[in-house]
């Protein structure tokens, strides 16, 4: 039977959806976890499994989960020596028997080819999307028989890194590394491939929320599963870590392999999602850069809740006194440029006694916040800028301010700024990402990392009070019209409808059984090509068949007769792995 999402549904009937999130919902506050909790609290129907990557297994809740969420699985990258430590879900005797299970016999002939083409891929001048996603596909497999640590830190794996890894930079792949370069970049590997160590569920959609690692997941449910792979960009991933590696202290070698990762990554997200529903076009055209299909981009903006972010009056009035207040609701993030803003505070602090900032977000990177202090110290504003922590009544922030300024240098489509415009506030903002989409002709944009356009823009607003209400009375109206919480709950409710029927029922036997017979009898006649294509059909319909490991064997051998060796080896460690899976149970 279908499932639908639908008003009201007993349990077993209800749509369930794999969301997955990398360092946000729940554990994080910020734009996407806004958007994660909206989905979970005003989505009927539907059932979520939240797969979280987080930085470490020791982060909080941040959030009061709705009763949809059924399950949060959290995947650390970091603070464990081996994978299975968080592993609550598998009991330590089934932890011993993969260790048992993992020889160096195993580790060569199994995980080494394996290994191999995940390095491969990783320096191709141009990724390869399909290729790996079916590597993936492959070591999550192995995975699930045999152990992640003792694999990866057997000798063989750092001898072939370290081999390819020279012969790359030879060629001019890449810069010349250190040995400290290489150790760290097989550690990248080691860490971010972690999710291939966790079990996907099964379930009638995947919908990631960034074209990022935890979208692996969401490739492996769609070619281990057959689960459709819904995928919504809240911001440029990709772009996001240029902008990020390129402010580290990096060498050359390290920022070349990281970003090739990265890339790899995003390229094979774009490539395997059934729909693309970026939250605004301007993610479109970067997804579209990075070959993904034009026909499979749909884009649903973000939403808030009209009631929430109510019209309010002006915290300051009208009188020629009054301190003008101008707010910014932006975490303590390079990304989020409060240098800039503190710049151009200090132009309009000269130019106009009366106005006064308020920076409301949480601190997500200390080390910038201690500049941050500095700089506001350095440019005598410490009366004038005050920096706020994260608060639960961001709606009152907004009816408390006189203007809303963003000085970011990148966004996706902010928050901040619909929540602002529901509220009925003039916005002031830099042109980054989706931000343009979001304005329209109600606010002011400038260009970003530049404090005086920033400045001026701001003094234009503050001088002029007409212009203030002119604005703010915009804004709302393009709020309402456009960026409601119930018309991107509605959106996403049609694509769910929508991707739920591309999941197949399980091929009925005497399908398969025809697939195969019509293969033997191809092969007998010599033509191995046409054979291999039916026993394609049957493999695609026997994911999780007690066959299939004969299946890749019988493939493998039409691939020999073919003279596609290393296909025929694939084929072969991939029977032996999903054998030894059914043997473990």
């Amino acid at each position: 039977m279908l499932k639908t999402v639908v008003p009201e549904s007993d349990p077993a009937s209800l749509l369930h959806v794999l969301l997955m999130t990398e360092g946000t919902y729940p554990f994080h506050r910020g734009g996407v976890s806004t958007w994660c909790d909206a989905l979970g609290h005003g989505m009927r129907g539907v059932r979520y499994t939240i797969l979280a990557v987080v930085m470490n297994p020791y982060v909080v809740p941040q959030y009061a989960l709705p009763p949809s969420v059924e399950r949060v699985i959290s995947v650390p990258l970091w603070g464990t020596q081996d994978p299975a430590e968080h592993r609550a879900d598998l009991p330590f005797s089934q932890i011993f028997a993969k260790k048992q299970r993992t020889t160096p016999d195993v580790v060569s002939e199994l995980f080494m080819p394996l290994f191999s083409e995940l390095i491969a891929h990783l320096q191709r001048a141009e990724p390869d999307p399909e290729g790996f996603g079916q590597t993936l596909l492959g070591l999550y497999r192995y995975f699930h028989v045999y152990d992640y640590e003792l694999s990866f830190k057997s000798p063989a794996p750092w001898a072939h890194f370290r081999e390819r890894l020279l012969a790359a930079c030879a060629a001019g792949r890449w810069p010349a590394p250190t040995v400290f370069d290489m150790v760290q970049a097989l550690g990248w590997v080691y860490r971010f491939m972690t999710i291939l160590n966790i079990p996907v569920p099964s379930a009638d959609l995947a919908h990631s929320s960034a074209a990022a690692f935890c979208g692996v997941s969401a490739i492996v449910a769609k070619l281990h599963h057959r689960t459709p792979y819904l995928l919504t960009e809240h911001g440029v991933y990709l772009r996001e870590q240029y902008l990020a590696v390129g402010r580290s202290d990096m060498g050359a070698f390290a920022r070349s392999f990281l970003l090739a990762l990265v890339r790899t990554v995003v390229v094979a997200n774009l490539y395997h999602a059934d729909e693309l529903a970026p939250v605004c076009h301007f993610n479109g055209r970067w997804e579209r850069r990075l070959g993904a299909e034009p026909r499979k981009i749909r884009p649903v903006y973000n939403g808030v809740s009209p009631a929430t972010f109510s019209l309010g009056p002006s915290a300051t009035g009208a009188a020629a006194a009054a301190p003008v207040r101008i707010v910014s609701v932006a975490r303590m993030d390079p990304n989020k440029d409060i240098a800039t803003l503190l710049r151009a505070a200090a132009i309009v602090r000269e130019a106009e006694p009366r106005a006064c900032f308020h920076v409301y977000g949480a601190v997500s990177v200390p080390d910038y916040h201690a500049r941050m202090l500095e700089l506001r110290r350095e440019l005598g504003l410490e009366e004038v800028v005050a920096f706020h922590d994260h608060t639960d009544d961001v709606a009152e922030v907004y009816r408390q301010a006189d203007v809303l300024v963003q000085s970011s240098v990148t966004e996706a489509f902010p928050y901040a700024v619909i929540e602002g415009m529901m509220a009925g506030r003039p916005v002031v903002a830099t042109d980054v990402g989706g931000t343009a989409e979001a304005v329209g002709d109600a606010g002011i944009l400038v260009p970003a990392r530049e404090p005086a356009l920033l400045a001026e823009a701001l003094l234009r607003s503050i001088g002029d009070p007409a212009l203030r209400a002119r604005l703010g009375v915009a804004a709302r109206r393009r709020a309402l019209e456009l960026f409601t919480i119930d018309r991107t709950i509605a959106e996403f409710a049609a694509v769910y409808r929508r991707l739920a029927v591309l999941r197949p029922s399980a091929a009925p036997g005497q399908v398969l059984e025809l697939a195969v017979a019509r293969a033997w009898a191809l092969h007998r006649l010599g033509r191995a090509d046409l054979a291999r294509a039916q026993l394609d059909t049957a493999l695609a319909r026997s994911e999780h068949s007690p066959a299939t490991p004969a299946l890749l064997a019988l493939r493998a051998s039409l691939e020999g007769a073919l003279g596609n060796p290393e296909a025929q080896m694939f084929d072969l460690i991939r029977a032996r792995i999903l054998a030894d899976l059914q043997e473990a149970g």
